[in-house]
């Protein structure tokens, strides 16, 4: 029961003689105030055995009561009367009848949650407040009974625990529906509701004070409630990295293992791929080898393939039979080199020239004429070839040459020939009509340089029209096109043979030292390295290189001084260019010497030099091979021998071409005679 149940008015003053609140709030309200100095008289505690008037207001005045009252003990409880249930200090009762477990309410709650009913709390504090009013009034009961009250003490006390071990109930809090399926909406009163509502933080016991709680922290229910599934999250996000990473890994390495098989089965196939394209390179350089009659060079070829293939081994079995079906030619006696001078492509220009155009007509061949040469050649059967083709040489002990004849192995029927080009020099006089050392329209229409285009070589010509055009305008590229179409004109890649002079340059370069002092030296070594790239692309394609005297001068008249200055000219300044090999000497101007040997002077300074094959003007092939060098004749192609000796290529001992099927009569009108 509470202080406020008392609606009396109490006067200690009055009844007491002193005023508790100066009492207590003096210096002598201390807790040292010693009260036995105080008798019950003068504290009006004396208990009235014989009754109270009624309406006394003393509140001890019982019959029933005895003398055991103590003023101490009875004093406290009354001035403490209250004092517990405005604290929510309760009786502390003998702790073994309470557990460890047992929960302290607040005493808010306990008011609240109390388990008398309604009804019952009524009656008791209805007889309760009767008691109160009667013992006020000066109701005395008619019999005192002390048992009695120690039982209800008791009962009191019983009931007060029982209260206490009640589990707390938990206000009631209305809080907004939140519209979201069930999971969500426990989630959210799980974790966020706490958070929003404080009413719902469940308090946590104060450690200073067990019957006191205090509510929990932000960081409290952070770490109670958040932090455990915040952890479990993370864990289950590693698991889960784990895993898809493994399963990733997995699957990449079927990948890997299914790209690997991928990969191998198309190296595989590329690798076969790749096998069977050598294979058809190989046979078709076989083919090429064979169709220059160069069999067992093919056959060699293939047997670096596969012979267990079935094409590779018909393909060796094809050639062997048609090698040996073969013929030698052994006899180079009956080899006609044919030899030409550069050729006219501008026939009108050519003619008509005031001062060169008889001899152009009577010594020179236009570029359609020679091409009617080659293809009656090859209706004929014949077939180039060059002094490699029928020549060998080696070295005896002192390191010098030993010459001697080799066969040439060609189809039945098919025969061999020579061609021989010579002034390769493209003179200023034939291209250059104002002498600036370049090329123009006054030129006599011939050709003005060898030149290498797009990996060939080809001709630089300057037309009427003063047009330079790069094309085939001279022996070189015109043999090079009609090889390609005929490959198998071409013995073993024989080509012909080209006759330079140092008489203003080489291939129509000027890259000789009479051009230093007009045009410079830096002028010079650009044309040389020019020349030297186009002589080198002639190696490659199997042309060989002649020495034409470096002056174009006949050594019939000249002395053995005069020879062999004019060859060191050559030596120095032209065999450079060529590449530093060069081992055939062409006479010049139908030129030759009186005898040939190492017994005439003029022979061994040309001999001397490096050269070892000779040839010499005739009117008939013929040629001698002997250990010491190798000498030959060469049948002049010109206007003047179609026009007037045209039995020099078509007789009873062979038939080269029909020279009147072969000249020009339009363009040369009457060819001039010498």
């Amino acid at each position: 029961m509470g202080k406020n149940d008392f609606d009396i008015d109490f006067d200690f003053e009055k009844e007491y003689g002193f005023d508790p609140k100066s009492f207590l709030g003096s210096d002598a309200g201390d807790d040292n105030v010693d009260l036995n100095a105080f008798s019950d008289e003068e504290l009006g505690l004396t208990p009235q055995r014989d009754g109270a008037a009624s309406g006394s207001g003393d509140l001890f005045q019982d019959e029933n009561m005895d003398d055991s009252f103590d003023l101490d003990e009875n004093l406290d409880d009354f001035l403490n009367m209250g004092k517990e249930d405005e604290e929510g200090d309760y009786p502390q009762d003998d702790p073994e009848d309470f557990s460890d477990e047992e929960e302290f309410s607040d005493p808010d709650v306990y008011e609240q949650d109390s388990d008398l009913s309604g009804e019952d709390y009524s009656e008791e504090m209805e007889m309760d407040q009767q008691g109160y009013t009667q013992g006020v009034q000066g109701y005395i009961p008619e019999e005192y009974d002390a048992e009695a009250e120690q039982d209800a003490a008791k009962e009191d006390s019983r009931r007060r625990r029982e209260r206490s071990r009640k589990p707390r109930q938990t206000k009631k809090v209305n809080l907004p529906k939140v519209a979201m399926p069930n999971v969500f909406g426990k989630f959210y009163d799980l974790y966020f509701a706490p958070v929003f509502h404080k009413e719902l933080r469940e308090p946590v016991p104060d450690p200073n004070n067990p019957r006191r709680r205090r509510r929990k922290t932000p960081m409290q229910i952070f770490k109670e409630v958040y932090l455990p599934p915040i952890i479990a999250c993370v864990c289950l996000i590693l698991v889960l990295s784990f895993a898809i990473g493994a399963v990733s890994d997995f699957i990449q390495e079927k990948l890997d293992e299914a790209e690997r098989k991928e990969n191998h089965l198309s190296s595989s196939i590329s690798a076969a791929e790749q096998e069977e394209q050598r294979v058809q390179q190989v046979m078709a350089e076989a083919e090429t080898l064979v169709a220059g009659y160069d069999y067992e060079g093919a056959i060699s070829l293939l047997q670096t393939l596969d012979v267990s293939r079935e094409e590779v081994a018909a393909k060796i079995q094809e050639y062997s039979l048609a090698k040996n079906d073969l013929q030698a030619h052994q006899d180079p006696s009956i080899i006609p080199n044919l030899s030409f001078h550069v050729l006219i492509e501008d026939t009108a220009r050519a003619f008509s020239d005031a001062t060169y155009g008889g001899q152009y007509n009577r010594n020179f061949v236009t570029t359609g004429e020679f091409r009617k040469i080659l293809q009656q050649l090859y209706d004929n059967n014949y077939v180039l070839v060059d002094f490699d083709s029928f020549t060998g040489s080696s070295q005896d002990t002192s390191g010098k040459d030993i010459f001697q004849t080799i066969p040439i192995y060609l189809p039945a029927g098919k025969k061999p020939v020579m061609i021989t080009e010579t002034m390769v020099n493209y003179y200023l006089y034939m291209v250059d009509s104002n002498a600036d050392n370049v090329a123009d329209a006054g030129g006599d229409g011939f050709a003005s340089k060898l030149v290498v285009s797009n990996g060939e070589i080809k001709n630089e010509y300057v037309n009427s029209s003063g047009e330079t055009l790069v094309g085939d305008y001279d022996l070189v590229p015109i043999l090079e096109s009609f090889i390609k179409e005929h490959p198998d004109f071409s013995y073993q890649g024989a080509r012909a043979t080209l006759a330079v002079s140092g008489y203003d340059g080489v291939f129509g370069y000027r890259c000789v030292n009479s051009f230093v002092a007009t045009m410079g030296q830096d002028y010079v070594d650009q044309e040389k390295a020019d020349a030297m790239a186009v002589a080198q692309k002639l190696k490659e394609l199997g042309y060989t290189f002649a020495c034409y005297t470096f002056g174009d001068v006949g050594y019939s008249n000249y002395s053995v001084q005069q020879i062999s200055a004019d060859i060191q000219s050559w030596v120095q300044q032209v065999l450079p260019v060529l590449g530093g090999e060069c081992n055939i000497f062409i006479f010049a101007k139908t030129s030759g010497l009186a005898g040939y040997g190492t017994n005439n002077q003029s022979f061994n300074a040309i001999y001397n030099s490096g050269f070892r094959y000779f040839i010499t003007h005739g009117t008939q092939p013929w040629a001698e091979v002997n250990t010491d060098y190798v000498r030959q004749n060469r049948l002049m192609v010109t206007g003047e021998y179609l026009a007037h000796y045209a039995n020099y290529f078509s007789n009873t001992n062979y038939t080269l071409f029909d020279a009147s099927l072969v000249l020009d009569s339009a363009a040369r009108g009457n060819v001039p005679t010498g």
